[in-house]
């Protein structure tokens, strides 16, 4: 045995070592080969959650022969469901005799030998600790088995059967109970995965051996691209599980409702009873998959009537929540079983009594007609009299702005069989849209003779008796109900025709009219107010009244007014960390000045620590302010009269060498400047037609950059400054105006941030981090854009834990000096038990030297040696480390050496590289240095996980134009409100109208 396997009598601490040793070794397992078998690891914790349900759903006399049932894991991993089984069964209180007879009935397989060998010594440790019992020499030899179903690691496929693995006698009537987290392994192969091209080849060979072969033993979980984990739970029901046993599974979620998963959801609804039904949403510290999940609890033999929901899914909380299957039997969705309140699902039913778009003869729901790569000769940049519109080119009651007008030669249009179409206006929307976009299903009316791409799906219309218009169609597809509506059964980013076919249409509603002018006026003038109107009405086409609405409190605030989410919902959504008792009556009352956090607070009688206090009240201050439609922060620093002078003689562009002599001679330091030269920068007035430069903590000072605004004779506002560092317009800076400067200008560019967040979580599938020196959250918002999850945030300056909190609520925050040991031991204490597999951070590392960190009493280096010791005692796969360029060169570039060497001696691959910022979407010319380090046991060598340029510096740029031309309008103050009029993709993603995702894809496709 070794010293992983040595622990204390004590039960507690028997159960605690067993978890970190798991922990410990799943950690260090290959991350490529987990990716390549799909193999996940549950908690102990989540594990005897599971096992207590399905004991206790069992009856009395079943329970209290328990020790009769046969049990199985098939993928037993390093043993946590079974170790949670057995602690279950030992609060029974059985015999000895009869837990000698519980030991023999327990089963377990698996294709990982490293895994097993430690399954085997915590099993054989707990039998003794626990029960008392020491096992037979061949009892593994019996009751341990290799892989079952395929073996994606071995070279040679083929199905394996239970009886290869057990003697027949055991596997022939089968298992009471059978336990597992099947792999999740979808049997495709993407080259960008691979290093080389054998391993790529060798892998393809593989899954196509294994789809030819699944046909012959699968019939429920072949739709669509095969995926291990269905296929093991079709095993797992039909094959491995008795008559009338029972089975508990963990699963992604996406069983639930995906369309390829219908045959074997309806298969499981028809020959089991779902008893209970968690759900494990994706930031779980419960599971390390980057997926939501939820654990099955399967009755065979019996059928399903009502489900048991418990749990959170899209940040809404189901407790005790019963579905009737009556809601969910439906041929159209796959039987999908969605996770609704009542409330959803009267309103659900009231439109599923409507004519489907498939069944309303006079529409035509089809794709684009020129398929981009098969018709890419019939695209030409000669007028033709035919205009071609792209997916990217459609957005929300309108469309977008393209740089270079398409069109498509004559030809191609006489030939195609949509010919028709072409000639008449339609709806179109995009054909693939984001999952994480909040508005997914967004048509504009495109006029006649427009050739649509295959990335496209229109709608066509034609006469009919029934009175129904473009416009009225327009108005009710594009309704956030409609939205709703689509979302309950999408899961994936695509829009597809078959789901626009299942969209209902009031055809004889009697405001058909009033919908099409509120429609008409929203596209001449567009605005909130009539888009709300638009909403209302479109509520009342399909009769659901406000008596319906309003009294389910908890989860769809979008439905319960009417499809517009109010701020009061927002506000209730960010409070809730920092105040759990706060309702959405209580956010409302406080948006409308009605109450306050302190009142709320004082009612309630909840106690907030001092920081809590100041994060509350500046998520109030956020959220009041933004239903006014203020522009937050959109303040500007005084000037002196020289200042002013020295300015208005800068054109666009220019600098400190434009401004007259007799103006220069009024100041020393220009004075000087002119003399003996000074950087180009110097009193610069940013160019509309150029990214700005470097957004430094001083921008509020003309002479120490470029920052005057490119029309105004002014420094560029906060909010401004925060636009060139991509933070969003509801990203809300806390503080004094001094301090405002520094979070701004210290900060990484939230959009460089996402860049690389979204290469590491896609290259290694990393998305736990741990945030050191994080100010006011450049990296730590920009990577959970990307999909990263931070355990913890930290920084000294305690107005920029305020900001980072008050935007991130969710983020436990830790405020404070990393130097003190309560406060470092408290990071790694947290990012320990989440599992965090990402650390990142940018200490100063001025005067740092390897021979200097060897001494402990050298203070250049002491807050570099903290962040050593962070990373030292939580061992992440990931480093992230940020600083300025001038690190490349500080003591001749002995610094950056010595930190590379270091990183090394850790026991990490390391490579730094200078990044400009300007060329990852990001409207600023700033440069960084990122060094990135990946544990040399993952396999994964930092090179391979830095994004991909997006464009270069000669190439086309973002602008300042494209950036904050849109504020020039609003005057700077304290209530600054917004004006309609000019827009770009960058600032309706600052605005959040499209996410960071879709602009950043966008952007790709522009710039390339």
């Amino acid at each position: 045995m070794n010293n992983d396997a040595m622990y204390t009598d004590n039960n507690d601490s028997l159960w605690e070592s067993i978890k970190e040793v798991g922990n410990r070794y799943e950690q260090s397992m290959n991350s490529l080969h987990r990716k390549q078998t799909g193999s996940y690891y549950t908690s102990l914790d989540l594990a005897y959650t599971m096992m207590a349900d399905l004991v206790y759903s069992l009856s009395k006399n079943k329970r209290e022969s328990l020790y009769e049932l046969r049990f199985l894991e098939p993928c037993v991993g390093t043993g946590n469901f079974v170790f949670a089984y057995l602690r279950v069964c030992k609060e029974l209180g059985f015999h000895q005799q009869q837990y000698e007879k519980l030991i023999d009935n327990i089963y377990v397989c698996d294709i990982n030998e490293d895994a097993l060998r430690l399954y085997k010594q915590n099993f054989a440790l707990i039998v003794e600790k626990w029960f008392g019992l020491s096992l037979p020499n061949n009892y593994f030899e019996i009751h341990v088995g290799k892989g079952l179903l395929y073996d994606v690691g071995q070279r040679e496929i083929d199905y394996i059967p239970l009886s290869n693995v057990f003697c027949e006698n055991i596997v022939r009537e089968g298992f009471d109970i059978v336990v597992t987290n099947p792999p999740y392994k979808n049997l495709k192969v993407e080259r960008g995965h691979y290093s080389n091209i054998e391993e790529y080849d060798t892998d393809r060979a593989k899954y196509e051996t294994i789809t030819k072969n699944v046909g012959k033993w699968f019939k429920y979980s072949t739709t669509g691209i095969i995926n291990l984990y269905k296929l093991f739970v079709e095993e797992i029901v039909t094959r491995y599980t008795a008559r009338n046993g029972i089975c508990a599974l963990l699963v992604p979620a996406s069983i639930l409702s995906d369309k390829t998963c219908a045959k074997l959801r309806t298969y499981l609804l028809n020959s089991c009873a779902i008893k209970v039904l968690r759900l494990i949403p994706e930031s779980s510290s419960c599971v390390d998959s980057s997926q939501a999940l939820c654990s099955v609890l399967l009755q065979k033999g019996e059928s399903t009537t009502d489900i048991c929901i418990d749990g959170k899914l899209n940040e809404r909380v189901f407790k005790n929540a019963i579905i009737n299957i009556q809601d969910i039997i439906d041929e159209e969705t796959g039987n999908a079983i969605l996770v609704l309140t009542e409330n959803e699902y009267i309103i659900r039913n009231k439109m599923k009594k409507f004519p489907k778009i498939k069944d309303i003869s006079y529409i035509q729901n089809l794709r684009g007609e020129l398929d981009l790569t098969i018709n890419r000769s019939a695209i030409t940049s000669n007028c033709t009299g035919y205009r071609l519109l792209r997916g990217r080119n459609i957005g929300y009651y309108e469309l977008l702005e393209n740089n270079e007008m398409e069109f498509v030669d004559e030809q191609f249009v006489s030939s195609t069989q949509k010919q028709k179409y072409i000639h008449t206006q339609r709806l179109v929307c995009q054909q693939i849209a984001n999952m994480a976009k909040k508005r997914r299903i967004a048509f504009t009316l495109v006029p006649s003779n427009v050739v649509l791409g295959n990335s496209c799906n229109f709608i066509s219309l034609e006469k009919n008796v029934d009175g129904v218009t473009e416009l009225f169609l327009l108005g009710i597809i594009n309704s956030s109900l409609i939205d709703w509506y689509f979302k309950l059964t999408s899961s994936n980013n695509h829009i597809n025709n078959y789901e626009i076919d299942n969209f209902p249409i009031p055809i004889h509603c009697n405001c058909k009219e009033l919908i099409a002018d509120t429609v008409r006026q929203y596209m001449d003038d567009p605005n909130e107010s009539t888009l709300s109107k638009i909403d209302a009405l479109v509520y009342s086409a399909y009769g659901i009244t406000d008596s319906e609405s309003v009294n389910d409190e908890c989860t769809t605030k979008a439905l319960l007014t009417k499809g517009k989410d109010t701020w009061g919902y927002k506000l209730y959504c960010d409070i809730q960390p920092i105040l759990p008792s706060v309702t959405i009556e209580d956010c409302e009352a406080i948006i409308n000045n009605n109450a306050s956090i302190k009142d709320i607070c004082f009612q309630k009688e909840q106690k907030l620590s001092k920081f809590e206090e100041r994060v509350a009240y500046q998520i109030e201050c956020k959220y009041k302010k933004l239903s006014q439609q203020e522009v937050l922060n959109h303040t500007t620093f005084k000037l002196s009269e020289l200042d002013l002078e020295m300015i208005s003689a800068v054109p666009p562009g220019g600098s400190w060498k434009d401004i007259p002599i007799q103006t220069v001679e009024k100041s020393k330091r220009l004075t000087k400047i002119n003399e003996t030269g000074g950087r180009t920068t110097l009193y610069g007035r940013i160019d509309y037609d150029k990214p700005s430069y470097t957004i430094t903590t001083y921008f509020n000072r003309p002479g120490n950059g470029t920052y005057v605004h490119p029309h105004f004779d002014r420094v560029i506002s906060v909010r401004e400054a925060a636009r060139f560092q991509t933070f969003p317009d509801s990203y809300y800076f806390c503080g004094n105006k001094t301090e405002m400067l520094k979070q701004v200008g210290n900060a990484v560019p939230v959009l460089l941030a996402y860049s690389i967040g979204r290469a590491i979580k896609e290259k290694t599938g990393c998305h736990i981090s741990v945030d050191l020196f994080s100010g006011a959250g450049g990296m730590t918002y920009g990577f959970e854009l990307a999909g990263i999850k931070a355990s913890v945030a930290t920084d000294i300056m305690e107005s920029a834990c305020t900001t980072l909190k008050t935007n991130n609520p969710q983020i436990p925050v830790v405020c404070g000096d990393i130097t003190k040991d309560e406060i470092k031991q408290e990071i790694i204490r947290r990012g320990k038990e989440a599992n965090a597999d990402i650390i990142c951070g940018g200490p100063p590392c001025q005067g740092f030297s390897l021979a200097g960190f060897r001494m402990k009493d050298d203070p250049r280096n002491q807050l570099f040696r903290h962040f050593v010791d962070i990373v030292s005692g939580i061992k992440p796969k990931i480093i992230v480390f940020e600083n300025v360029e001038g690190i490349l060169s500080y003591e001749g570039g002995e610094t950056y050496r010595n930190i590379i060497e270091l990183f090394s001696e850790l026991g990490y691959y390391t490579e730094g590289r200078k990044l400009s910022a300007n060329e990852y979407c990001v409207p600023q010319r700033r440069k960084r240095v990122i060094i990135l380090c990946t544990r040399k046991d993952i396999g994964i060598k930092p090179e391979s996980i830095y994004p991909e340029i997006i464009t270069k510096e000669d190439k086309v740029q973002i602008t300042a134009r494209e950036t904050i031309y849109d504020l020039e309008a609003i005057p700077c103050g304290e209530c600054a409100v917004y004006k309609e009029g000019y827009s770009s993709d960058l600032i309706k993603y600052f605005r959040g109208e499209i996410s960071a995702d879709d602009y950043y894809e966008m952007t790709k496709k522009r710039l390339r």
